[in-house]
C-alpha cells in the first residue's frame, strides 16, 4: 500500500522544461561559432568535406570535442551531413568564409574578445547605461582608444554589408545625387549604394579616428571618386548641406528618442526641398514582444549603448514631428526595413 500511495503522489508539472533547456544550452551556440570560427573548420569543410575523424585530425582535437564542435554546428545550420562526411552550408559559405565580401568576422572577432557575462547586463540593466566597456563610454573609448574603434568598425561593416546591398537594391534611391552617410563607419551602406548607382556621390560623417579607418575601407574598395568622408560630431557640429539625401544606417538604435528626435531635426535643416531621409534598422512589432532577434537586439543595445530598437509606428511619429512627410516602410533584407521620408 506505501508503494501505491507514493505513485499516487507523483506529479507532473502543467507543461515540460524544454523552453528552458532550449535557453540555457543556447550560450553555447554563439561562442561555438566563434570558436569554429578560430579553429578554421568553415574554410577546411569548403575544401574538403571531411568525416569527423577526418576533421579531428586536421584540426589537432580529440575526437570527443570535435563531435561536440559538428554536433552543434550541423543542428545549427551551419553544417549538413552526407553519407558520413560534413559539408558546408550556403549560410557559412556566403557569411563564415573569410575570402567572402559577406563575412561575419568583424562580429565574432569582437564578441570573443568581448563577450557578454551575467555581471555585465545585469549593471547594464541595474544602472541603465553601456557596460561593454566596464564604466567607459563606448565612443569615448574608440576615441581614445584606435584599435577598439578599428575593431567596432570591422564589426559594423560585416553587420552592413549585406543589408545594405539589400536597401540598395529594394530601397528607392533613383533620385539621389549627393548623400550623407551619418555615422556610416567603414562606408558599407555608402559602397552598395555607389556601386547601385555609379552617379551617386556619398560622404561618410563620421569622429575623426573613424573617418581615418573609413578612407582605408574606400580605398581598398576602389570607391574614392564617389565617396569621402567629412570628420564631425553629428550632435554638436552642424550638418554641411549641400545632400538631397541623408542616411542613418543602424544609428537610430544607439540612442534614445530625444537624440533621435534631435537627429532628424537637423537632418530636416540640412535638406534641401524634396530632400529625402532614410533609416535603415531591425523593427519591433507593435507590441514590442517579437520578433526574438529584435528583442534580443534591444538587449543588446542595453548592454553596448544608450538606445534601443524602435517600431515602426515610433519611426514614423518621430519622422513626422520633425516635418517630412510620404514616409515608407520598406523591407530590404533579413530583419532589416528601410524608412524613408521626405522634406515637402
Amino acid at each position: 500500500m506505501l508503494l501505491n500511495n507514493q505513485q499516487t503522489n507523483v506529479s507532473l508539472p502543467t507543461c515540460d522544461d524544454r523552453l528552458l533547456w532550449d535557453t540555457w544550452m543556447s550560450m553555447f551556440h554563439f561562442p561555438t561559432l566563434t570558436v569554429a570560427d578560430e579553429v578554421g573548420l568553415f574554410p577546411l569543410l569548403d575544401k574538403f568535406p571531411a568525416t569527423a575523424a577526418e576533421v579531428a585530425q586536421s584540426l589537432s582535437l580529440s575526437h570527443r570535442s570535435t563531435e561536440a564542435l559538428l554536433g552543434v554546428m550541423t543542428s545549427l545550420g551551419y553544417l549538413v551531413q552526407q553519407s558520413g562526411k560534413f559539408h558546408i552550408t550556403e549560410v557559412s559559405r556566403n557569411f563564415l568564409l573569410p575570402n567572402s565580401p559577406y563575412y561575419w568576422g568583424g562580429i565574432l572577432h569582437l564578441m570573443r574578445s568581448t563577450p557578454l557575462s551575467h555581471s555585465s547586463l545585469l549593471e547594464a540593466l541595474q544602472t541603465d547605461k553601456s557596460t561593454i566597456y566596464d564604466d567607459q563610454d563606448i565612443w569615448e573609448t574608440h576615441e581614445l582608444e584606435p584599435e577598439q574603434a578599428k575593431a567596432f568598425t570591422r564589426h559594423m561593416h560585416s553587420q552592413t554589408v549585406s543589408p545594405a546591398a539589400g536597401a540598395a537594391i529594394r530601397g528607392d534611391f533613383t533620385d539621389v545625387k549627393r548623400l550623407l552617410d551619418v555615422g556610416g563607419g567603414s562606408g558599407a551602406f555608402s559602397f552598395a549604394l555607389a556601386r547601385r548607382y555609379p552617379e551617386i556621390c556619398c560622404t561618410i560623417l563620421e569622429l575623426p579616428v573613424v573617418c581615418k579607418i573609413a578612407e582605408e575601407y574606400i580605398a581598398s574598395a576602389g570607391l574614392q571618386e564617389q565617396i569621402d568622408t567629412k570628420a564631425a560630431d553629428f550632435f554638436k557640429d552642424p550638418f554641411p548641406e549641400g545632400y538631397d539625401a541623408i542616411v542613418f544606417g543602424n544609428i537610430f538604435h544607439d540612442w534614445g528618442r530625444e537624440k533621435c528626435l534631435l537627429l532628424a531635426r537637423r537632418s530636416f535643416e540640412a535638406l534641401p526641398k524634396g530632400g529625402r531621409i532614410y533609416l535603415h534598422e531591425i523593427l519591433l512589432s507593435d507590441t514590442k514582444d517579437n520578433p526574438l532577434v529584435a528583442t534580443s537586439f534591444s538587449m543588446c543595445m542595453v548592454w553596448v549603448t544608450e538606445g534601443k530598437q524602435f517600431t515602426a509606428g515610433e519611426l514614423h511619429q518621430l519622422l513626422t514631428e520633425c516635418g517630412f512627410a510620404d514616409i515608407l516602410i520598406t523591407p530590404t533584407y533579413g530583419y532589416y526595413s528601410l524608412i524613408s521620408g521626405t522634406k515637402p
